[in-house]
């Protein structure tokens, strides 16, 4: 028997658990296709595996288990969605996920400007841009409704290195009803958009 059928979700708390793990298997599922059709980058490669490190030892680990003068996710969170996405894979789900958050920002720039990624190995505003409008975009709609009370609100996050002013400087920057966008769950993206950004053009110079 299925364990997530046991655990009491309500509708809501189903469709949050469906996209948190399609999220996380989604990179998963499309990287192992593209090795098969051998037809995977290997600049795309590190710049993932990289990626995964930085999100899980630069945020998510700290996050799930409030390390630093934060709670940990259980307590931020019902019982049935800790019972869907356990404490001690948590972490790896959103660190997964945000590996392919990374990875499609990557897609987004070959996509809508694919002449323009001859010159990948260059900086570009344009692309960075992207990156940095894609990164915000999705954690704004991560933070308001797939998270909701988890991040935001009265959610004590823990200090971590890509966010490092914590929870002692965290004011919200976007209010509507009881949704808040904080710089707090933010600022790893604000970092993290030059981070991943550069990360990948040192890939793309050394291994394409």
């Amino acid at each position: 028997k299925m364990w997530l059928l046991d655990c009491g979700l309500d509708s809501v708390e189903w469709r949050r658990v469906i996209v948190v793990y399609s999220s996380a298997l989604a990179p998963l599922i499309l990287a192992a296709y593209l090795i098969f059709k051998k037809q995977m980058k290997t600049w795309v490669t590190f710049t993932l595996l990289s990626s995964f490190l930085i999100a899980t030892f630069g945020w998510e680990l700290w996050v799930n288990y409030g390390l630093l003068n934060g709670d940990e996710v259980t307590l931020r969170r019902s019982q049935a969605l800790s019972c869907a996405i356990p404490l001690h894979i948590n972490w790896l789900v959103n660190s997964l996920a945000d590996t392919g958050v990374v990875w499609f920002a990557i897609i987004l720039v070959y996509w809508l400007f694919p002449k323009k990624t001859e010159n990948y190995q260059k900086f570009s505003l344009l692309f960075f841009t992207v990156f940095f409008l894609w990164f915000m975009g999705q954690n704004f709609i991560v933070e308001t409704i797939i998270y909701h009370n988890q991040v935001g609100g009265d959610a004590l996050l823990s200090w971590a290195p890509l966010m490092p002013l914590g929870s002692f400087f965290n004011p919200t920057l976007i209010s509507f009803g009881e949704r808040e966008i904080t710089l707090q769950s933010q600022s790893a993206w604000l970092i993290g958009t030059p981070l991943f950004y550069f990360l990948s053009i040192y890939f793309y110079k050394k291994h394409s």
